[in-house]
């Protein structure tokens, strides 16, 4: 929100800019709020809500209040970054954006969060309010055993080196007969040397703690009975079914590459004869160049790869389309290296191979290729579970945030105006339809909004899961007119579903919904940018729940005072604005 932009029900605009709150009024804005809220001046807390004290592991607000050092939440390493923050913040005026943060609860568990800060008036002073929201969405094991359970690439998701999930192929890998009986022992840490397991160690909880990207690398590995396996592996930080952090590790065995490259040093006299007959054993894509550069030794992976004509192989020499490689070789050269790697090189073939190419004494070359197309495609699909909400199949916080950033450069490199729409909705008393009728009950609640709300919209609008029962529409180049027309649309549809409960019961269950609907981009001499339009967006959902559910609330972001205009929805079942059995707080 802009520094002139001072919503009405919450706080009072300042001469210098800041909006300056009273214990009260905090108290009745945030007091009940699902959304955690803490108030602080120099790291210590003047207030916070029941619902972040409970983020950070505590009982209730008074609980968390008997300790006032919010340092004690924030990771060590990060106390310099949090405490220069704070000053930064502290001395500026406004709302300073969302950020996404790894904290500590009281148990010493973490907890990911994605927060906000703004720079008030409070009581003698300046200080912070900072709200926040747990990041839910984690990868679960049953998704990542059903993608990848069958692969043939080892995979492991492990945390401080004990293992959490292993496939079959990983668990072969280390020598066990399948991941069931790998399970028996987890600990991932007997198979490091033992003077690498202190820095392996702190290698994995780097990429665990999000301080570090993996990086593919070479290992070898020692199993129980002391063999060696060597393996290509990668690492990625991923959220786990428990919503912690934890690390996904792929392994690829070369055991043979690594072998024949072995044989090929130790060979030397004999490079010919070695190399003909190693590389026709490798399951790696392995060929030898003469000094013309043209193919002297392959094996049945290099022919699937780069043959014009593989099915040939082994009657007779295949065709070899090459000049992709000659050009990497010469490129190579040029720079005046020995070897140079390429990842994801199209081959022939019409595979990704990840390229390896090493100029040999005398002139010529030795080419290694991994077929990794399996492997792009398994990091597609976690990259399309870190995006999407498992429960309703519409994209996740992060998967929202990253289309809107697509769509907002695509409309700009044709110098056309990011205009957008907002609609935040959330479903009325949807607590009761839980109580009432059970969780599983509720889960078909929502999947049956996200699947009203996919069907009623365009292709290119964006349909996003918040999370709990609150969800969002963005409509591209939509005037504030047109979004408070579709969201009547939508509220009429998600009013119209009737659903069965668990004991047969047709048309049992029902639910209306609130919307705040704001407009946000380019509009006139203001840029709203999307954390801004959210956050008014979310103000006037506030708003249509105070007035009484089951309405329509529009506020504009770019009035001096946010002007917010109720457009009711009238009632479109028997449950309409009923309720008032439900206990304080619920929605």
């Amino acid at each position: 929100m802009t520094d002139e932009a001072v919503w009405h029900g919450g706080w009072h605009g300042q001469g210098n800019g800041l909006a300056r709150f009273e214990q009260k009024e905090i108290e009745g804005l945030y007091g009940q709020s699902a959304v955690g809220v803490v108030i602080h001046r120099g790291l210590q807390a003047i207030f916070a809500n029941d619902a972040y004290a409970r983020m950070m592991g505590c009982k209730d607000a008074a609980d968390f209040m008997q300790d006032t050092d919010i340092a004690q939440y924030i990771p060590p390493a990060f106390h310099r970054e949090a405490q220069k923050l704070y000053d930064r913040f502290i001395a500026t005026v406004g709302f300073h954006g969302w950020k996404k943060v790894y904290n500590i609860r009281r148990d010493g568990s973490p907890v990911w969060l994605e927060i906000s800060d703004e720079t008030i008036e409070w009581e003698d002073g300046r200080a912070l309010l900072t709200t926040a929201q747990v990041i839910e969405n984690g990868t679960t094991a049953m998704q990542v055993d059903h993608m990848l359970g069958r692969s043939f690439i080892g995979v492991t998701v492990h945390r401080d080196m004990t293992a959490l999930y292993v496939n079959d192929a990983f668990a072969r890998l280390t020598g066990a007969k399948n991941a069931s009986d790998f399970m028996t022992n987890p600990d991932l840490s007997r198979f490091v040397d033992v003077s690498m397991r202190e820095q392996s160690a702190a290698y994995s909880q780097k990429v665990l703690q999000g301080v570090v990207a993996g990086d593919r690398r070479r290992e070898c590995s020692y199993l129980d009975d002391g063999r060696e396996v060597w393996c290509d592996l990668t690492d990625e930080r991923i959220l786990w079914h428990d919503g912690k952090p934890a690390v996904l590790t792929t392994a690829h065995d070369v055991r043979e590459e690594v072998r024949m490259t072995g044989m090929l040093m130790r060979n030397k006299n004999s490079l010919e004869n070695a190399v003909a007959e190693v590389i026709r054993m490798v399951p790696t894509a392995v060929a030898m160049f003469d000094e013309e550069l043209h193919v002297l030794h392959f094996n049945r992976e290099f022919s699937r790869l780069f043959a014009q004509n593989p099915a040939v192989y082994p009657a007779a020499t295949p065709e070899f389309d090459v000049s992709g490689l000659r050009a990497i070789y010469r490129e190579m050269t040029r720079a005046g290296h020995d070897h140079a790697d390429r990842n994801g090189v199209m081959t022939p073939s019409g595979r990704l191979a990840d390229i390896r190419t090493n100029r040999l004494q005398g002139g010529g070359m030795m080419v290694s290729a991994l077929d990794v197309t399996d492997h792009k495609e398994v990091e597609k699909q976690l990259a399309v579970l870190a995006s999407t909400d498992p429960l309703t199949e519409v994209l996740n916080r992060r998967g929202f945030e990253g289309a809107v950033s697509r769509l907002q450069d695509i409309r700009r490199l044709r110098n056309k105006a990011w205009q957008y729409g907002i609609a935040m909705l959330d479903l009325d008393y949807f607590k009761q339809i839980n109580d009432r009728f059970g969780h599983a009950c509720g889960d078909r609640v929502l999947q049956e909004v996200a699947a009203v709300l996919r069907r009623a919209l365009r292709e290119d609008d964006l349909v996003v899961r918040l999370g709990g029962e609150e969800f969002a529409v963005l409509l591209p180049s939509a005037t504030a007119e047109v979004t408070t027309g579709i969201a009547r649309k939508l509220a009429n549809l998600i009013g119209s579903i009737r659903l069965p409960d668990d004991e047969g019961n047709a048309d049992a269950v029902s639910v209306t919904v609130s919307i705040g609907v704001t407009i946000g981009g380019d509009i006139g001499d203001s840029e709203i940018d999307l954390p801004t339009a959210l956050l008014v967006g979310d103000r006037a959902l506030y708003q249509a729940k105070q007035n009484g559910r089951n309405q329509i609330v529009y506020a504009d972001p770019t009035l001096p005072a946010a002007m917010i205009m109720p457009d009711e929805v009238p009632p479109s079942n028997g449950q309409g604005k009923a309720g008032t059995d439900l206990e304080p707080g619920e929605k």
